[in-house]
């Protein structure tokens, strides 16, 4: 059963949500990387902190595991990945390009769980899509360990952003907005990280977090 911060905001509920990101999987990858998401996510993990042991990572709305592949590829320490979100076929394809790691398809919450505390936690345009943000913010400090970090992206105002919700019905938030929530949650430490160029730069902002 999903849980109040678990339900996508309208016009898309569980079901059609879950339909949309299942026929867009094929070619997600290819069209996230035409409008320079995935330099934008290289340069948002660069400059999260280094952590030398074996991290549990734990990547939430992974899609088709751009945002997991480019924590992996800016830190040097090898990690036990998991991987979640709500359609399979989009976690089929983040798992073809990340072989070994955990995957479960479920929203935030329920089987999610049952993780242990984790070192590091991924989200990438999420929250802006849940009808509950700051509970669904709440819930990913929960997953870290004290000291854990998250490693976050989110739609920002922009009338870009205006068209990009008419099919997906997503929210946006302003940084000064994001990190009120994010303090609000329980987090410290916040580094707000603008995207540089191009799309990512009028849509998305990242994030970085840490759990005191």
């Amino acid at each position: 059963m999903l849980t109040r911060f678990d339900r996508p905001r309208s016009p898309a509920r569980p079901g059609a949500l879950q339909s949309i990101y299942d026929a867009a999987a094929t070619g997600w990858q290819d069209g996230i990387s035409r409008l320079g998401f995935l330099s934008a996510y290289a340069d948002l993990m660069s400059a999260a902190p280094q952590i030398e042991t074996r991290p549990r990572v734990l990547d939430v709305g992974t899609g088709t595991g751009a945002f997991a592949q480019a924590w992996l590829d800016a830190h040097d320490a090898p990690a036990t990945l998991t991987l979640t979100d709500i359609s399979q076929a989009m976690l089929d394809t983040a798992l073809a390009r990340l072989p070994g790691a955990n995957a479960f398809a479920a929203p935030l919450g329920a089987a999610l769980d049952q993780l242990p505390p984790q070192d590091v936690v991924l989200c990438a345009h999420v929250v802006e899509h849940l009808d509950d943000p700051q509970a669904a913010l709440a819930w990913l400090h929960g997953q870290l360990a004290p000291g854990g970090m998250l490693v976050l992206a989110l739609s920002r105002p922009h009338w870009c952003t205006a068209l990009v919700r008419w099919r997906w019905g997503n929210a946006a938030y302003t940084p000064v907005q994001a990190r009120n929530m994010l303090e609000a949650a329980g987090f410290t430490d916040i580094i707000p990280h603008p995207f540089k160029s191009g799309p990512p730069s009028r849509v998305s902002h990242g994030y970085i977090a840490v759990r005191p």
